[in-house]
């Protein structure tokens, strides 16, 4: 891949908010403000050289642009989970551990004999 990739944060806001349709749902979902989303798609508009949306009182409008590269951009990210997930250990045993207090156990054992 010859050809430089924007900052990956801001392709990260601009997903959230054209999946959401919503600045406000974006920033909940990546736990940064609502300005700060704008801030990420107006640097990626300006590195693109393109709008992304369309600004309406109170709401977006995705452009061209934006509907041609959001599928992509979304199967993309999922895939990044996808490997960063298979990359972590597998720890799963099968088996869930349950700790709590002495005070608040009870023990009752049953013995059966056959």
């Amino acid at each position: 891949m010859s050809e430089r990739l924007p900052p990956l944060s801001a392709l990260k806001a601009f997903e959230s908010a054209a999946r959401h349709m919503s600045l406000k749902r974006a920033a909940q979902e990546l736990s940064v403000t609502p300005a700060a989303i704008s801030h990420q798609i107006k640097s990626l508009e300006d590195y693109l050289g393109v709008k992304l949306f369309q600004r309406l009182n109170r709401a977006l409008r995705l452009t061209a642009a934006a509907r041609a590269a959001l599928p992509k951009l979304s199967e993309g990210f999922g895939n990044l989970a996808q490997a960063v997930a298979a990359m972590r250990p597998q720890t799963d045993s099968g088996q869930v551990t349950v700790s709590v207090p002495p005070s608040l156990v009870k023990v009752t054992v049953t013995y059966l004999t056959v």
